[in-house]
């Protein structure tokens, strides 16, 4: 089984970066999708883990892809963002497609600041929201994969 720490959207806010890792304990390595990419890099050096990285809307002068396509025991995920596919609150559809085209089983984004966890069009759609900045009244948050033989199970975490 592989275990991945799910984080987006820290905007360099370092407490909140540490309640996260603390919140995520022990995994394999981490996701982090975006604004602020530097974040990635320190989430790296801090845990000594491999951070699988995209860039978002505040990262323009990143040399990190924007998008992500990631093949981990037996499932393809697409990372990314969510803001080239103006994914908001109510719709992930041009992102969900655009997994759909990858032939991915999962769409792990960002952006909103908002957590999700669903399925749609035979897509896990998963947001872990922001343990920065959450909006739309939701609390500030971070998730966990667990992967294993093509089997995906996911759990958003509330951080306050």
């Amino acid at each position: 089984m592989l275990r991945l720490g799910v984080i987006s959207d820290t905007h360099g806010v370092s407490p909140a970066i540490d309640l996260a890792l603390h919140a995520i304990g022990e995994v394999d390595a981490y996701l982090h999708l975006g604004d602020v990419t530097s974040d990635a890099e320190r989430i790296s050096k801090v845990t000594c883990k491999t951070v699988h990285a995209v860039r978002g809307n505040c990262d323009a002068a990143s040399a990190v892809p924007l998008e992500l396509v990631l093949e981990l025991e037996g499932m393809k995920l697409l990372l990314m963002h969510g803001h080239r596919y103006e994914v908001d609150a109510y719709s992930t559809y041009a992102a969900r497609q655009r997994a759909i085209e990858l032939g991915c089983g999962a769409l792990i984004y960002g952006h909103t600041h908002i957590p999700q966890l669903v399925q749609r069009d035979g897509i896990i759609v998963i947001n872990p929201g922001s343990p920065a900045r959450p909006r739309g009244g939701a609390k500030r948050s971070c998730a966990v994969i667990e992967l294993e033989s093509g089997t995906l199970r996911c759990k958003l975490l509330p951080l306050d």
